[in-house]
């Protein structure tokens, strides 16, 4: 805080002429003037500074979660993937994430081959190898991503879990991701990865939702 210059009336009968004095104290009024104008100047360009400041710092812990799915590996080899990327510059904390097939909810992925295998009537025990994953509750660090399930398309010597792999393939189209997830400071957003960006919400509330795990 600036003070402000005092002003004090000249001793009597010293400082020369009425007009000197009153130029004396003029002068004095436009210096204090001065001062509260740069006063509030300073005050408004740190308040402006302080909000910048505060805006980068929330862009440098933002998350972004995308949704990838994949029928191919990175060597060319038929595998579906599904998996979360966090694309953003912050942690995520995923407080649920609910995947649905033809509008119904998926308890894991692997509900998806079980529902494929009773469409198709194979009956299959075993589908070959699959990994599944879960991400609810779990914090996805910036640049990282987060495999939920991974299937290599089954040998020749496997038909039906051939009939099988590609029934699963072409029910990606069908597949409806949706999730919610915080910052670290707790500033959360809702996404359903279909090319609109996430909405921001007050909290991620979890009732109701079927969480998709592994």
């Amino acid at each position: 805080m600036i003070e402000m210059p005092k002003l004090s009336k000249p001793p009597a009968g010293d400082g020369g002429p009425r007009w000197f004095q009153i130029a004396v104290a003029l002068s004095m009024v436009l210096s204090a003037v001065a001062a509260l104008v740069s006063s509030i100047r300073t005050s408004a360009a740190m308040s402006s500074l302080v909000e910048q400041n505060a805006r980068l710092v929330r862009a440098g812990s933002t998350p972004i979660l995308q949704w990838d799915i994949s029928n191919a590996n990175a060597q060319g080899e038929p595998q579906l993937s599904f998996s979360i990327e966090n694309a953003g510059t912050g942690p995520a904390r995923v407080v649920w994430m609910e995947l649905r097939y033809k509008q119904q909810p998926l308890k894991s992925a692997r509900d998806l081959l079980q529902r494929q295998n009773k469409e198709l009537g194979l009956e299959l025990k075993s589908a070959g190898n699959t990994m599944t994953g879960s991400i609810a509750g779990e914090v996805v660090v910036a640049g990282r991503s987060r495999t939920l399930f991974r299937w290599l398309r089954p040998k020749d010597d496997n038909p039906g879990g051939q009939r099988l792999w590609e029934a699963v393939d072409a029910a990606r189209e069908h597949l409806a991701p949706e999730a919610c997830y915080c910052s670290v400071f707790d500033e959360c957003w809702t996404s359903r990865f279909d090319g609109e960006l996430p909405r921001a919400v007050p909290a991620c509330e979890a009732k109701g939702r079927v969480n998709l795990n592994s």
